[in-house]
Parts: C-alpha cells; sequence; structure tokens
C-alpha cells in the first residue's frame, strides 16, 4: 500500500467517523476493506486509537473538573465545603498541596495521551511496512520485478518460463505439500476464470515428487472445465522462498510453507499477494476478481 493510498484511507476513515461519508465514498470503503487485508489490518489499529483517544480524553475532562474545585478551594471556600466536594477526612489540609497534585495529575494525562498518540501511529507504520516474512498473512506489494524462472508440470510434460509469458498478467498459486483437498478446490475454481480471463494466466505450483504431483492432480474435479489444470512441480519450494512466501506451517506432520497467491503484471511486477494463516484461508475467486481489477484498471 502507497502512502498516497494510506493517506486517502485516512480521509475516508475520518470522514467516516464524522459521518460525512457520500454513498459513493462508503461503497468505496466497503470494497476496499472487503477485498484488501491491510485496508482492514489499517482499519482496526485506526479505530483502536480513535478508542484509545476518546478514553483519555474523558479522563482529561475528569481531571480538569477536579482542577476546578482546586480553584473553587483556592478562593477562599471554607474547609466543610472542600471536604464534602473532595471527599477528604475531616481533617485540616495543606490546600496549595491539593492544587498541585491535582494539576500534576492532569499534566501527566495529557502527556500520557500525547505519548500514547505517538506510540500507536509508530507502531502503525511499523505494521504497515513490516515485511512478509515476519508475518503469517501478508498483503505487501514488492517494489521490484521478478526475474526469470522456469518450471516443469509432471501432470502435462510441459515447462513454463516467465520470461516467454510477458505481456499476460501471472497469478502463482502456492499450494501446499502433500495430500490437500483444499488445493484441489483451489486449482479447480481459479481454472474456472481463465474462460472469463483470458489475459490472466493461472500458474499452480507444488512442492512434491513428480510420482505424488501426478496422483494429487487426478483428483481434480473436472465438472465445468475442458481439461485438467496443468500443474507445476517446484522443488524443494524454491521459487516459493524466492517469493518470500513464509514458512513454518505444521500440516501433515510436516513443516511447509503457508498457502499464497502472487499477481504479477505483464512486466513481472509483484501488485499484489495473499498469504494464508492456514489451509483454509485461501483468496476466494470473487475476491480476487475485484482486487485484480482495482489493481489493472484503478480509474
Amino acid at each position: 500500500m502507497t502512502l498516497d493510498q494510506q493517506n486517502h484511507l485516512l480521509e475516508l476513515f475520518t470522514a467516516f467517523g464524522q459521518g460525512t461519508l457520500t454513498e459513493g465514498e462508503l461503497r468505496e470503503l466497503q470494497t476496499v476493506l472487503r477485498t484488501d487485508i491491510e485496508a482492514r489490518r489499517f482499519w482496526f489499529l485506526h479505530q483502536d486509537l480513535e478508542l484509545g483517544l476518546k478514553c483519555l480524553a474523558q479522563v482529561v475532562a475528569r481531571s480538569g473538573d477536579q482542577t476546578g474545585i482546586s480553584e473553587f478551594v483556592d478562593k477562599g471556600s471554607g474547609m466543610a465545603d472542600v471536604e464534602s466536594a473532595t471527599c477528604l477526612p475531616a481533617s485540616r489540609v495543606d490546600l496549595s498541596r491539593v492544587s498541585l497534585s491535582l494539576s500534576r495529575n492532569l499534566t501527566l494525562t495529557a502527556v500520557g495521551l500525547l505519548c500514547l498518540s505517538v506510540m500507536v501511529l509508530f507502531g502503525l507504520q511499523i505494521r504497515m511496512h513490516q515485511p512478509d516474512s515476519d508475518r503469517v498473512v501478508g498483503n505487501k506489494i514488492a517494489n521490484q520485478r521478478t526475474g526469470n524462472f522456469v518450471v516443469e508440470s509432471p501432470t502435462h510434460g510441459t515447462r513454463f518460463a516467465l520470461a516467454d509469458q510477458k505481456g499476460k498478467v501471472l497469478a502463482l498459486h502456492f499450494l501446499l505439500k502433500t495430500e490437500c483437498p483444499n488445493c484441489l478446490k483451489l486449482a479447480h475454481d481459479y481454472s474456472q476464470l481463465e474462460a472469463s480471463n483470458p489475459d490472466v494466466v493461472h500458474l499452480f505450483l507444488k512442492p512434491d515428487s513428480t510420482d505424488e504431483i501426478k496422483v494429487w492432480a487426478a483428483n481434480i474435479s473436472q465438472e465445468g472445465l475442458k481439461s485438467l489444470p496443468v500443474v507445476y512441480r517446484d522443488p524443494d519450494a524454491r521459487l516459493a522462498k524466492e517469493f518470500g512466501i513464509p514458512d513454518g506451517y505444521q500440516f501433515h506432520g510436516q513443516t511447509v510453507h503457508y498457502p499464497a497467491l502472487v499477481l504479477l503484471d505483464r512486466s513481472g511486477k509483484e501488485l499484489f499477494r495473499y498469504v494464508g494463516k492456514d489451509n483454509t484461508d485461501r483468496m476466494k475467486p470473487d475476491d480476487f476478481i475485484a482486487r485484480l481489477t482495482m489493481v489493472t484498471n484503478p480509474n
């Protein structure tokens, strides 16, 4: 997410809080929060900040009321009035210390408010710029263009070279190692999109052996498809590592990379990515189409 996009989102968040969003802006906000994980994270952090500021503002208001009491004391009111107003014990009190203590509390509260605001905003910037390899779920756009890579398909006996596909949008689907029913469904559902989106090439990648991939791919449902999707082998998940897909996911007794989708533009530059937090967390085809439209046709 670029700085301009962040600033635009902040404007929408602020207008929403003030109740000044137009219908068009409301639809825009709903769409981006539904399709963009990083925008949703930005939204929740913003809401946490707003809630914290409101709570501290209430504390400041209460502290201000107590300061008003100290001013009332300084004007020479009787001790009985002071004691009843502040719930102090029925004994003589050093009024200068009471006034100083209340003023000090108000100052500390104001300083605390400022510090919390700075900390939350600083934390927000860290979260927005945190590298994907440090997070289970990532949706950060890469700045560099992808170099050429070549993978082979055990299911069709063909090979894929990125250099030969320049000019088309490429969706890389990093599937899990070993048996994975959710990966079977994903390969089927995204293969159906190719008929309506011929300019988008879907590349299904598995880090299994050649024989394992053949057996696995034979279980992909052919319903609604002219032929089985081409599944490519990513030996030792080398390509997943090159793209920074986080590993460490415990699945079927093995440690594997998390499921992920990476979209590259016609020049090989990354447009967006979706990294699932577990086997069931995948980007739905409808959400993919919405996000694809957003990044390829921003206007």
